[in-house]
């Protein structure tokens, strides 16, 4: 009886684990509505273009809760008719290769992706601290960052480097600021090749502070970046 529920509660975190999953608007419109509730009769809250990156979970039916944001300091939530969204994962997966104790590397014949993480240096970062409690982090560099709740991190992102069609890109240092405690063995690489577009994400956490985020990069290009809450 003590293993069924073991079972149970194994396959209950597993749903908890895949219940949110990055996708785009893809709607022969071009754009699709954002509603406040899952029916056609509901409020409009946002009109978001093919293509604009978001996070699906909680179906409801034939609508689903998403997280999306339209700038980078605010997640807003709604629903969004799932025929009108493409799954990131129902792009080709490029395959991991190599996996380190520091990196980690996907290729196949014409992409290749190194993810390098390393040890946060607090001498490297300025600090604001919850007014009355000296060990809460409020802010990292003057910014919010994802990764803990309110401790001091203890690994960041290095470099994050695509090679695609012989052509050399690392991610600029504002892909990379404010991400901490990344898990390499989350990180996922897919390639869009109708548009020659490569998503990276990955969930990271240090176990409290649960985040998720998906760069997006096209014809060679880092064109953004989404992070939103992970559960």
């Amino acid at each position: 009886m003590k293993s069924k529920y073991l079972i149970l509660i194994f396959l209950f975190s597993l749903n908890c684990i895949f219940a949110q999953e990055f996708a785009v608007i893809n709607d022969i419109d071009g754009y699709t509505n954002v509603r406040s509730e899952s029916n056609r009769n509901s409020k409009i809250l946002d009109k978001l273009n093919n293509g604009h990156l978001i996070c699906v979970m909680n179906p409801e039916g034939n609508w689903l809760n998403i997280d999306y944001a339209l700038n980078k300091n605010e997640i807003k939530v709604g629903y969004a008719y799932k025929d009108r969204i493409k799954l990131i994962s129902e792009y080709d997966e490029i395959p991991n290769l190599e996996e380190k104790d520091k990196e980690i590397i996907f290729s196949n014949k014409i992409i290749e992706v190194k993810v390098v993480e390393s040890k946060f240096d607090k001498n490297n970062h300025s600090f604001n601290y919850v007014k009355n409690y000296p060990n809460q982090i409020l802010k990292i560099d003057g910014n919010d960052y994802w990764g803990t709740d309110g401790e001091m991190p203890k690994t960041e992102y290095r470099s994050i480097t695509i090679i695609f069609n012989n052509s050399k890109l690392q991610l600029p240092k504002e892909a990379l600021e404010n991400l901490y405690e990344p898990n390499l063995s989350s990180t996922k690489v897919n390639f869009d090749k109708d548009n020659d577009t490569i998503y990276i994400s990955a969930m990271n956490s240090d176990g409290a502070g649960g985040y998720l985020v998906i760069w997006k990069i096209v014809k060679g290009k880092y064109l953004e970046r989404f992070v939103t809450y992970g559960f």
